[in-house]
């Protein structure tokens, strides 16, 4: 049994073939999740009627702030320390086959606002919608 528990414990500690140890591993993955909960939990607490700490037109400017602001800031930034000139050359295929497929998605949207006609406060709205879902085809 003692054997049993000093090969586990050698396992967990000691760096595998990926150069870091499975505990490392495993922080590595929770440390982001459980900053973001912690901070999805304060917005709850925030928000919410019973603790009272932001009024209802607070709320939904705060709400607007987020997902405008601070939550593009928090995807770029993390973004950003895992892009390399290196990788940006590897992988140059990425943002142009993005962009190749957004234009001609936005021109088939054309095509097919054009055809069905939508009222005038949806027209740009369909163009957009079929341009940018062809994205993630």
């Amino acid at each position: 049994m003692d054997r049993v528990r000093r090969i586990l414990f050698n396992v967990l500690t000691e760096p595998q073939q990926g150069g870091q140890s499975f505990i490392t591993s495993i922080k590595i993955v929770v440390l982001p999740i459980a900053k973001v909960f912690t901070l999805c939990f304060l917005g709850f607490l925030m928000a919410s009627k019973y603790v009272n700490i932001l009024p209802a037109n607070g709320r939904k400017l705060l709400n607007g702030l987020v997902f405008s602001l601070l939550l593009p800031c928090l995807i770029f930034s993390q973004l950003g320390q895992a892009i390399t000139y290196e990788k940006l050359l590897e992988w140059w295929f990425i943002p142009v086959n993005i962009v190749l497929a957004t234009i001609f998605g936005s021109i088939i949207g054309l095509i097919v606002a054009t055809i069905v006609r939508p009222p005038y406060p949806y027209f740009k709205f369909t163009i957009i919608q079929i341009g940018i879902g062809k994205c993630s085809i």
